[in-house]
Order: C-alpha cells, then sequence, then structure tokens
C-alpha cells in the first residue's frame, strides 16, 4: 500500500498549496459529467472515476482499458458579522483539486478491476476578522482564522457482471487526511481551561481506510437501477501545536508567566458513512433522465472533536495546570443530511451532450455550533455542462453555483459566547473538467 498512500499524500499536498475552499465538505461523486448532472452517479463503460468514488459496481460495466482524468476549481465568497465584525469577508483563492483513476477488464472474464486517488472530503475557510472579546475581556485582535480538512482516498476496486443486467462490485479506500487550525482557540471541555482561550497553530496528518459495495441493475435497455453503500473512516492523525496564551493570562491577572507552548498533537477524525440510491431513463436516443437520493451519516461521526495535547514544553503553564497535557472536546452535534439529485442530458449529435441538473439537501450544521470555520450550510446547487466525444476520446465540462446562504446564530453552545447574534454567508462556485482515454 505504500505506493499508494504516497500518491494519496502528493495529491493533498497540491490540494494544501491550492488554497482550496469547499464547503460542499463531502465528495459523493467526482467526474464532469456526474457535477453537471447535479451529481447523479452515472454508470457506464468509461467511468473510472466515479465508480471509485461512488459505487464500485460500475467497474463491472467497463468495455475495454480506461483512463480517467479530472481536474476541479472552486471558488468561494461569504462574510461574517457578529458583535465586533461587519461583513467580515472571506479570504480564499479559487484552488484546483486533481485526481484520476485507470480501470480495466481482466481478460476475457466477468471481471474488471480499477485504481485511483479521489477526493473524500474537502474543506478550507480562511478569513481575517477581530477576535471578540473573552474571559476577563480577553481579545486577539484582527487574525487569520484558519480551518482546512483535507482528506484523499486512494482506491482500489473489482466490479464483477453476474449478467448482462446485473453487477456487482467492493472497494478498499487508504484515505490520507490532513487538519490545519489557525485560529484564537476557545477551550470547550477542559476542566481547568473551559472558556478561556489562546493563539493556535495546530497541523496533523494521518491515514485510516473504508470500504464500500455497490450494486447495478439493468431491468430493461432503457431503464437502470443502482444503489451503494460507504463505510465511516476513522482517523487518528498525529502532529505540533504550537502558540500564545500571552493575552489570556494577561486578563487574568498572570501576564509574568511564560506565554508560549508546544504541544504533540492527536486529532481524531471521522468521515461518514453515506448510502446513494439512483436511477436512470434513457427515454429514446438523444434524452437520458437520471435522479438520486443520499443519506449521509453526520450525525455519529460529527458529534465532537476531540483534540489531544501532550508532551507540553511550557514549565509555567505546566504547574499552573499539574500537568504537561491538555485534552478537550469540541461539540459539533452535526445532523444526518438527506440530499435529492435530479439531472438530464441531451445527444445533439453523435458527438456533443448538454447536461443540466439540480441539488437540493438539508443543512446539517446546528446553529448552536456554527462559527465561520465550520459553515458547511449550502443547500442548493444548480449544474450544467457539456460532453464531446473524439473516437476513444471523452472530454467533459461542468459548471455549478451554490446560491449564497445565510444562517443566523441565535444562542450558541460554544463557549466564551463570540458567535452569539452572529451571521454567516457562504456561496460556491465550481468548474469542473474531465478527459478519458480507452484503449
Amino acid at each position: 500500500m505504500k505506493p499508494c498512500y504516497l500518491l494519496v499524500k502528493c495529491f493533498a499536498a497540491i490540494g494544501i498549496a491550492a488554497s482550496i475552499h469547499a464547503q460542499g465538505f463531502n465528495w459523493s461523486t467526482a467526474s464532469a459529467r456526474s457535477m453537471a448532472m447535479g451529481g447523479v452517479y452515472l454508470p457506464s463503460q468509461a467511468g473510472v472515476i466515479d465508480s471509485l468514488a461512488a459505487n464500485p459496481a460500475g467497474l463491472g460495466l467497463l468495455g475495454s482499458r480506461t483512463v480517467d482524468l479530472s481536474l476541479t476549481s472552486i471558488f468561494a465568497s461569504g462574510s461574517f458579522s457578529n458583535a465586533v465584525n461587519n461583513n467580515a469577508p472571506l479570504k480564499d483563492a479559487p484552488g484546483v483539486i486533481p485526481y484520476g483513476g485507470i480501470g480495466t477488464p481482466i481478460w476475457h472474464s466477468r471481471f474488471s478491476i480499477g485504481l485511483g486517488v479521489v477526493p473524500e472530503l474537502v474543506s478550507v475557510s480562511n478569513w481575517n476578522y477581530v477576535d471578540a472579546p473573552g474571559v476577563a475581556g480577553a481579545s486577539y485582535g484582527l487574525q487569520k482564522q484558519k480551518s482546512a480538512i483535507l482528506a484523499a482516498g486512494g482506491i482500489a476496486g473489482v466490479g464483477f457482471a453476474l449478467s448482462r443486467k446485473v453487477a456487482v462490485g467492493a472497494s478498499v479506500g487508504v484515505v490520507y487526511n490532513s487538519n490545519t487550525l489557525e485560529t484564537p482557540y476557545v477551550f470547550q471541555s477542559n476542566p481547568a481551561l473551559a472558556g478561556l482561550k489562546t493563539l493556535l497553530d495546530l497541523h496533523t496528518t494521518g491515514v485510516g481506510w473504508n470500504t464500500s459495495v455497490g450494486l447495478i441493475a439493468s431491468p430493461t435497455r432503457r431503464l437502470q437501477f443502482n444503489a451503494a453503500w460507504k463505510s465511516k473512516t476513522t482517523i487518528h492523525s498525529t502532529g505540533d501545536a504550537n502558540g500564545n496564551i500571552g493575552v489570556q493570562l494577561a486578563a487574568l491577572g498572570l501576564g509574568a508567566a511564560r506565554p508560549d507552548f508546544h504541544y504533540s498533537a492527536e486529532v481524531t477524525n471521522i468521515l461518514p458513512q453515506s448510502v446513494l440510491a439512483g436511477m436512470n431513463w434513457r427515454l429514446d436516443g438523444r434524452w437520458l433522465l437520471a435522479v438520486q437520493a443520499d443519506w449521509v451519516n453526520w450525525k455519529d461521526a460529527f458529534s465532537s472533536l476531540p483534540v489531544s495535547l501532550t508532551d507540553g514544553n511550557n514549565a509555567d503553564i505546566n504547574g499552573l495546570l499539574g500537568t504537561n497535557a491538555i485534552f478537550d472536546r469540541v461539540p459539533l452535534n452535526w445532523k444526518d443530511q438527506y440530499s435529492f439529485r435530479g439531472g438530464v442530458e441531451r445527444l445533439l449529435t453523435e458527438s456533443i451532450s448538454l447536461r443540466a441538473g439540480y441539488a437540493h439537501s438539508n443543512n446539517p450544521v446546528p446553529a448552536s455550533t456554527l462559527s465561520p470555520l465550520t459553515a458547511a450550510i449550502m443547500t442548493n446547487e444548480i449544474s450544467t455542462g457539456i460532453g464531446y466525444r473524439y473516437g476513444r476520446w471523452r472530454f467533459d465540462l461542468s459548471y455549478g453555483i451554490d446560491p449564497t446562504t445565510q444562517e443566523n446564530v441565535g444562542k450558541t453552545a460554544l463557549l466564551c459566547g463570540e458567535y452569539a447574534n452572529s451571521k454567516v454567508r457562504i456561496g460556491m462556485q465550481s468548474l469542473g473538467l474531465n478527459t478519458g482515454f480507452q484503449f
């Protein structure tokens, strides 16, 4: 698995360098064709990326060896307001995510295999806003506020055609995860520190794994059903945490203590299990309609975020706490998410197709734990795209827009109360390019 792990790490590193912002968070499909049709999974004889990302049974439909490559660019905008900020803007620049896969039938058998790298979860929130006063009036003033959770999966899958009408598949993914948090951090559950805040610069990385299984059934030539399940992914990531708690110590009358610190850090992330079920119907030789429903189990995955800091190097802080370790848990309390997607494809010529789609989902983030760093609040997406085939080549382009969504927070469950009576506005656009070659 080492070469696969290194490839995943390389893709994740590219994503970090690109300053990607994606409040859409969880990726269920990945090709430009799918994105143009509202994110519906569409089984095909050349769809390696989506088979690996959404339903491994699609590998059982491969007609020949196929290389599938994609780029997705994301553009985000937003603002944040609270007691000390008025429409503070989101600072992210557009970023590009590269990924791809390769698949092939095994000789003349009913088996096919696939291997690739696809995004699992992408969220980068990058803001500049004033830190609201907390306990004893402590404020760190205007600060960079950044949170990043990036996960990319190196996936190996196998599909099997039970008959001309039914295919099944399974896959295993090795998931590389990177976490970044640069912010005035408020301790939430630690008995000695709850409510106090410090400047924190935390970086951790780790690896987990997941599995998926899928089924595709085609009762007629024009009608097709598919369903897939993906397991949860538990990742224990480790790294470093540096910071400075000087402003808070001074506000408490402890300004003589050394303020800077370093800890070994561990963060446990759980990526949720999910289920999708879809149907596509080819009306005639030119029209294709597709619908899909998704369930993402955020409730069990993002109930809280445990953070462990050990081996602290600041003797003054260790003395005040009576230990060189800090254990904290940030409440999230996310809800399960249900999505409904629909898309249409119109074949204009033998080579050119036009596509359009719409997706709607509930907001999984409760207002009580919402902050600009966790504002995955977008609920609607409109998309369109075009496809072109030339010989063994396939080119697909997609464009999607998530209209700006606003969430108002009244009473917050987060300590310190700085996000009480706040307002977050987020919108996003995406552009996808996909190319494939069969040989």
